[in-house]
């Protein structure tokens, strides 16, 4: 199954927003320092611009459905632990995820409704201690 990758530099996905759709305890509680926007399709997660984050920032992740199915998305460890997830997102409307950044290492991105993860509607992406520098 091949693995889309998302280009996201800094450290790793902590929580997500509770009110979000998440059933796991804990949260990020400090306001967004910035918005990531993403787009989930039939079948594939995608971002209009690389993505650079900077370790100890809280992000909010803007996922809007471009799709003419039901999508969501849920933030994962390399060792398969939801960090957090969107509610269901009908087409044409969108849904949020704060998560703030810590550990690097890598993580995916999946819509776990019905085949959809299956059907490729996944990402994966490395996250890193700091910011690259580009040369």
């Amino acid at each position: 199954m091949p693995r889309t990758r998302i280009a996201v530099f800094a450290a790793a996905l902590v929580v997500a927003c509770p009110a979000c759709g998440s059933d796991d305890a804990g949260g990020a509680t400090d306001d967004p320092t910035r918005v990531v926007e993403l787009a989930a399709t039939d079948f594939a997660f995608r971002a209009d611009a690389r993505i650079t984050i900077e370790a100890g920032d809280t992000v909010e992740f803007d996922v809007r459905n471009e799709g003419a199915v039901d999508h969501q998305m849920e933030i994962l460890t390399a060792e398969s632990r939801r960090l957090g997830m969107t509610d269901r997102i009908a087409p044409g409307s969108s849904d949020t995820v704060v998560a703030t950044f810590e550990e690097p290492g890598v993580y995916l991105v999946i819509c776990d409704i019905d085949d959809h993860r299956s059907l490729g509607q996944q990402a994966e992406f490395e996250v890193f201690g700091s910011a690259p520098v580009d040369g």
